[in-house]
């Protein structure tokens, strides 16, 4: 297995981290090169450096990017070669209407009891809407940049595999949970964040820490439930739950009509 020599993607870092007046040409293009083997962008940029330095800076930074994922490109042309079969599959399952919004009788799936589901297990399914239609528009792109090279494609396979995976692993736990357990998540896989403390947090980790937030609001609402209302403890739980919205709302999750109206009447706020 080809392996990536981490001493040149320290030289592409500390390169592209240089102001850009200060940038040794000679050795920004000598790297492309190395990544690329391609002589004829090498010659450009040597030729007319004012010209060409746009689009070798560009180059550089679009595998700075592959090489931080620890990807060669055969590891990148293989991804995409599992991601869109699986994206294929699940864009075919859903039905869209004429103006590309999914409503609640064209997405098949939704439980007939939804509306009396924990607010966390309402919610895997309510995330899925936006997550279902970022899916669909990658998957189009993608089949639309068919003639470009799989290093150009590779930041929206990623996303679309990232997405699949998480609109796939909230399917799987809506349709499992059975009412009147204890624990409306046991038994089901949770998402893993990156374990690499440097790399840049994705799609996936970021759906982990949702996951979290919306267990930790649900521990929140019942706790307040119990409480008297001149408890002292009321306004410190209040603050919590509003800054765990606050956090689901700017991570792109959202909440039933239900919670919302619930939430509501403690005063937690939804943004209005």
């Amino acid at each position: 297995m080809k392996k990536i020599d981490p001493k040149l993607t320290g030289r592409i870092q500390e390169w592209l981290n240089t102001p850009e007046k200060e940038r040794d040409i000679d050795a920004g293009a000598t790297m492309l090169l190395q990544l690329t083997n391609n002589h004829a962008l090498y010659n450009s940029v040597m030729r007319a450096p004012a010209k060409f330095a746009a689009k070798m800076t560009y180059e550089l930074r679009k595998y700075l990017k592959i090489r931080l994922d620890h990807m060669t490109m055969a590891d990148v042309v293989r991804l995409e070669n599992e991601v869109m079969p699986k994206a294929a599959e699940t864009v075919g399952k859903t039905v869209i209407s004429t103006d590309d919004e999914i409503t609640e009788a064209e997405a098949a799936g939704r439980r007939a009891d939804h509306d009396q589901l924990p607010p966390e297990i309402q919610a895997l399914w309510d995330d899925n809407g936006p997550r279902i239609r970022k899916i669909i528009q990658l998957f189009n792109e993608l089949k639309n940049m068919y003639d470009q090279r799989p290093c150009d494609r590779y930041e929206k396979v990623k996303m679309l595999g990232e997405l699949d995976k998480i609109y796939r692993a909230n399917l799987e736990k809506y349709d499992a949970y059975v009412p009147g357990t204890a624990d409306a998540t046991a038994g089901t896989p949770t998402v893993e964040p990156s374990a690499d403390p440097e790399a840049p947090e994705t799609t996936v980790d970021i759906a982990a820490k949702v996951g979290n937030a919306r267990k930790n609001l649900s521990k929140y609402r019942k706790q307040i439930s119990e409480l008297a209302d001149e408890d002292p403890k009321r306004p410190k739980l209040i603050m919590k739950m509003q800054k765990t919205v606050d956090f689901v709302l700017t991570s792109g999750g959202t909440f039933s009509a239900d919670t919302m109206t619930d939430l509501r009447t403690l005063g937690i706020s939804f943004g209005e």
